[in-house]
């Protein structure tokens, strides 16, 4: 197209065009956006772009550049009354001069008049001094129709530093995630209409002695959707009672005895609860949780799908004197309405698909969907497994398979009569990076 006939081009195309734009650049960090570009090209461009609220909605700033926060602040204007959402990032280390420090200070005090049009605010800063400086411009101030909070610190110790935000209130807050720092407690009355919480490196492991999940979970009457790191947490504590929660997402610590999972679950008083995702589990720990007949406190009777995953390596299934006992029937007393299996980089992978699905299991009868991504150095096991699995004369048992692309290059499954469908175990593993 010749530059007089892009000149000439409509002004509602000319937004239809920065749209498009923004839908592939996916909001990418340091890149300049399409709105941006195009409000460069000419006066009459500038005029159109300018004018469109709505193309000035998203912005990912740099607190430590006074280029990238210009940036921001004319993003902040252009979008008018239109609702925003606003990525705040710091990198400065913990050598940062007095000067560099008030002045992020001074530049969160700027945004805080604009927070009534802010929908969604993600904070990521690199140390815990550095989110220490929030509770100051944030801690008293309204956020009207603020439905999205993330505070996340990338460096920190056992020490976490507790921030305080938005005490007047956030009425229409719906999603939290804390990572790295803790929460004031008794926490604010905008966790009322929380219905998505995610806390990660939250505690404070100089003081191991307060369980702060138990207080914040209890004011958070709506919660259907939760994830913890739990990693520091021993079984047995004191049980937190969600009527409402659905989906429960949590990482636990990978070192611990075959018990943990048990003692870990049964602190879950979640009788609502359909999807369970664990991430730091074993092969053992699956098994005595199979084969338990009941917990001591907790029962999950609405429970359909469940997920263990182990991002680390683990040397368990190499390991001679390490033995798993064999799953002596489903585990329906414990999960009755269970339709789905996933496991992700399991030890002993191949001999739960054999407890499972091989020709000496007994049925698992609402069993629907299975998902595999076993350990690199057991794919043939587990193919082996399946392929028993298959060919025995309980066929018509095999549930639908979700495998990972190492698993379905080994077997030409359909060709054998399995109902197949590749599977990222990125779908699954980004819940807990």
């Amino acid at each position: 197209m010749s530059a007089p006939a892009i000149y000439s081009l409509p002004n509602e195309l000319l937004i239809a065009i920065a749209v498009a734009g923004q839908e592939g650049d996916g909001n990418l960090q340091w890149t300049f956006k399409p709105e941006w570009t195009l409000s460069h090209v000419s006066r009459r461009f500038r005029d159109v772009i300018v004018g469109a609220s709505a193309l000035w909605a998203h912005i990912d700033t740099d607190l430590d550049l006074v280029g990238s926060f210009e940036i921001l602040k004319l993003y902040l204007e252009r979008s008018q009354a239109y609702y925003i959402s606003v990525t705040l990032r710091s990198s400065l280390d913990m050598w940062k001069t007095p000067h560099e420090d008030s002045t992020i200070v001074q530049r969160l005090y700027e945004i805080v008049p604009h927070l009534y049009h802010i929908v969604k605010l993600k904070i990521i800063l690199e140390t815990l001094g550095e989110a220490e400086v929030l509770s100051g411009p944030f801690r008293d101030v309204v956020a009207p129709h603020l439905q999205h909070l993330e505070i996340i610190v990338a460096d920190v110790d056992d020490w976490k530093p507790t921030v305080e935000m938005f005490s007047p209130g956030a009425p229409r807050l719906r999603s939290l995630r804390i990572d790295g720092v803790q929460l004031q407690l008794p926490t604010a009355q905008w966790t009322a209409s929380l219905t998505h919480l995610n806390l990660r490196r939250t505690q404070d492991l100089n003081d191991l002695a307060d369980d702060p999940y138990l207080a914040i979970t209890a004011q958070c009457p709506l919660l259907a959707h939760l994830q913890l790191d739990m990693t520091w947490m021993s079984a047995g504590a004191e049980q937190i009672y969600i009527p409402t929660l659905k989906s429960l997402y949590i990482s636990i610590s990978d070192s611990e005895d075959n018990i943990h999972l048990l003692g870990i679950l049964d602190i879950f008083d979640t009788p609502a609860l359909t999807e369970f995702m664990v991430e730091g589990t074993h092969g053992d720990q699956i098994s005595t949780l199979f084969n338990s007949a009941s917990l001591p406190r907790s029962s999950f009777p609405a429970l359909t799908s469940i997920s263990f995953v182990q991002r680390g390596t683990c040397a368990c299934e190499f390991d001679l004197p390490f033995s798993l006992d064999a799953l002596s029937s489903p585990p329906l007393a414990l999960f009755p309405a269970l339709t789905s299996l996933t496991l992700i980089n399991q030890c002993f992978t191949h001999t739960l698909v054999e407890d499972i699905l091989g020709p000496a299991s007994e049925p698992w009868p609402l069993l629907r969907t299975v998902t595999l991504c076993p350990m690199k150095d057991t794919v043939e096991k587990v193919c082996d497994a399946l392929k028993d699995a298959v060919q025995s004369d309980r066929e018509h048992h095999i549930p639908q398979l979700r495998l990972s692309s190492a698993l379905l290059s080994r077997e030409d499954w359909r060709e054998i009569g399995v109902d197949v469908e590749v599977f990222d175990p990125k779908d699954v593993l980004g819940n807990f990076w």
